[in-house]
């Protein structure tokens, strides 16, 4: 979840983490109202439910949460609050969950800002293996499409040497309606464990766009319905 944030600070870490405490102990006594929502990500996709304050105890705060919710903080030990108590959004480790009961405790919270909210297109994580590649100055490379948007992609591939940003060329992927091609430019190069991502930003014409909208709306649907699935 770490490219999706940036921490900040407002006064100092430990101060700010009491002052998080205090707003969700006010919240959790019907001082202030509670408009609290917790945010996650399973597979690029946005899950944002509403939450209960039940207990503030040494610097933990239990909290009822959605099930879909749970389900999600306890794969990504993480999750971030958002109410219009706090200054700023907030990111908190995920210590406890239990899904049957729709309980989760967080602890070590933090202020943050939220990078995936800046978004201008919605992004979905690719599952399966969907051939991709780029042909420009100078710069080629050939992968597995890792995730898409309608304003970029990540390519993922062994990259020996890393092309500088902007180099213009080309992106063709293979999705299962048909191969499309645009014109594409590189943004960066990110090393994972696993492999390296070479971010992509496309300009999709009208057929490439339909193409690669519908391919996010069934992603999406079969993520919502793989999230669903997991309760029962």
């Amino acid at each position: 979840m770490h490219d999706y944030y940036q921490l900040v600070t407002v006064a100092d870490l430990p101060q700010d983490n009491r002052q998080i405490l205090d707003t969700l102990t006010a919240i959790g006594a019907g001082k202030l109202p509670n408009d609290l929502r917790l945010l996650n990500y399973y597979r690029s996709i946005p899950v944002n439910f509403g939450a209960t304050v039940e207990s503030v105890e040494r610097g933990s705060v239990e909290l009822a949460v959605n099930q879909q919710q749970a389900i999600v903080m306890q794969l990504e030990k993480q999750a971030f609050l958002k109410s219009s108590h706090f200054p700023k959004d907030v990111l908190a480790t995920v210590s406890y969950v239990n899904i049957d009961k729709c309980v989760a405790i967080l602890a070590n919270f933090a202020y943050a800002v939220i990078r995936s909210e800046r978004r201008q297109f919605v992004r979905v994580e690719v599952k399966e293996k969907i051939e991709a590649s780029f042909a420009g100055d100078g710069f080629t490379v050939a992968g597995q499409l890792n995730d898409i948007s309608l304003g970029g992609v990540a390519i993922s591939a062994t990259i020996p040497s890393h092309p500088d940003a902007g180099i213009k060329g080309k992106v063709t992927l293979h999705l299962p309606g048909g191969p499309l091609e645009m014109p594409a430019h590189i943004l960066r190069v990110i090393t994972t464990k696993q492999s390296d991502l070479c971010i992509i930003e496309i300009q999709p014409d009208n057929r490439a766009e339909k193409g690669i909208s519908h391919y996010i709306f069934q992603r999406q649907v079969e993520i919502i319905r793989e999230l669903k699935d997991s309760i029962f």
